[in-house]
């Protein structure tokens, strides 16, 4: 068999070659990983060196990669080329010396990743990865040679919210929220099913053209899925509800707070005009009450906290949350959660009459904003950890201070 690119896999090759990070999405069956397998033992060749590629579990890596992908282009690409296969290690080693290694993220060998050093990183179906782990692996990218680094990603598109939408469309870097540092090193590529045509049945196209639209999006078409279906905070519009700059006026500052561990968050905010506006977030990670405490007198907040009413059981230390705040001298407003769906409603209700004003510089508040997900009638915690959290500080300093008022009919006997 002999091996000639699609015109798509030879736009992708380009910016294997030329960007340091690059993400191939887009429809099933398009040939995504079929050319980075290539292009990775195509640098392995060149110089002696070790890459990985790295998917959410070790069975689905070995089952898609290891007995698959990897072996096809092997036999169809490099009918010629000599190598041998570890199957205790799951590694393949090149003439050279060169070695491609697999990994899951769930297995124990898993961590021997942090123990090596990389010259190329491949994240198969990265869309089933959150963001951090992703971040670990990527340190080990550090074996010295001449080679350049890259790190590679393909993925059929999960939904606007997802991390892999926000780093290489809008170029906002997930972990912080802020514009890359260096967007120049990040390309994409929308690879679909009929850029594949030479290598896929034509079958296989009118089955994907018969599926629900949603999937048909997703697995013909390659798009991202709007973050509307789900969205928890619907009425939330950045143009409308974000400023470049809020000012403080005299009176009082509520410090709407969320006990968390990892991320401890809190909100600055005033009624300003019977608008609510938001001026400042604190956002830690790995911290306590005492933390907390500390931050908001440096940035000289000593005004009335809103808590989230468990705190006053629960506990980040010895002491409650409520008296470790009480001891530093804040007042704690009087609160109880309403359910959740109540809280919600009404910090949607808010921003559909404009009555909430955030200041630009909270980028975490208006990231949770934009990403929070309903999944299972519920807040979606799982997905991203670190989500959830601030918004819902948002939602207890909204219910306290301009709260959803539900009329109730009284009922009594008649005797």
């Amino acid at each position: 068999m002999s091996f000639k690119k699609t015109p798509k896999q030879e736009q992708a090759i380009v910016k294997l070659a030329s960007k340091r990070y690059v993400a191939l999405y887009g429809g099933s069956r398009s040939g995504k990983s079929f050319i980075i397998v290539y292009a990775l033992i195509v640098r392995a060749c060149k110089v002696k060196s070790r890459h990985a590629i790295v998917r959410n579990t070790f069975n689905a890596v070995k089952r898609s990669i290891w007995l698959d992908t990897l072996l096809k282009v092997l036999s169809i690409c490099f009918p010629d080329l000599p190598y041998k296969m570890n199957k205790s290690d799951y590694y393949i080693e090149l003439p050279n010396g060169s070695t491609i290694w697999i990994f899951g993220l769930d297995d124990k060998r898993a961590d021997r990743i942090l123990g090596m050093e990389f010259s190329g990183i491949f994240f198969n179906e990265a869309s089933e990865l959150d963001y951090s782990p992703i971040q670990n692996v990527i340190s080990r990218l550090a074996e010295r040679n001449e080679l350049k680094k890259r790190v590679w990603f393909d993925f059929n598109p999960p939904e606007k919210s997802h991390w892999s939408y926000w780093l290489f469309t809008k170029k906002i870097n997930p972990i912080d929220d802020e514009p890359l540092e260096n967007p120049e090193d990040y390309d994409y590529l929308l690879m679909n099913p009929k850029d594949n045509l030479e290598n896929i049945d034509e079958d296989y196209i009118k089955i994907l053209q018969r599926m629900p639209k949603k999937d048909r999006e997703r697995f013909l078409e390659g798009k991202f899925a709007d973050v509307d279906d789900g969205a928890v905070y619907y009425a939330f519009r950045q143009e409308d509800h974000v400023v470049e700059k809020t000012s403080f006026i005299n009176g009082t500052i509520y410090i709407f707070m969320d006990f968390n561990v990892d991320p401890m968050t809190a909100l600055a905010a005033q009624v300003i005009d019977d608008k609510l506006v938001v001026h400042d977030e604190i956002y830690l990670r790995n911290s306590d009450t005492f933390r907390m405490c500390d931050e908001l007198t440096r940035r000289g907040y000593k005004g009335e906290v809103i808590p989230d009413s468990t705190g006053r059981n629960r506990k980040t230390s010895g002491l409650s949350d409520f008296r470790i705040l009480e001891d530093k001298g804040f007042k704690i407003a009087q609160t109880r959660n309403p359910i959740v769906f109540d809280r919600v409603n009404n910090v949607n209700r808010l921003f559909t009459n404009n009555a909430i004003i955030i200041n630009k510089r909270c980028k975490k508040l208006i990231n949770d904003l934009h990403k929070v997900r309903w999944k299972d009638n519920k807040l979606d915690q799982k997905t991203d950890k670190m989500l959830t959290h601030i918004s819902d500080c948002l939602g207890y300093g909204c219910w306290k201070l301009k709260p959803l008022t539900i009329e109730r009919k009284s009922t009594f006997t008649r005797y």
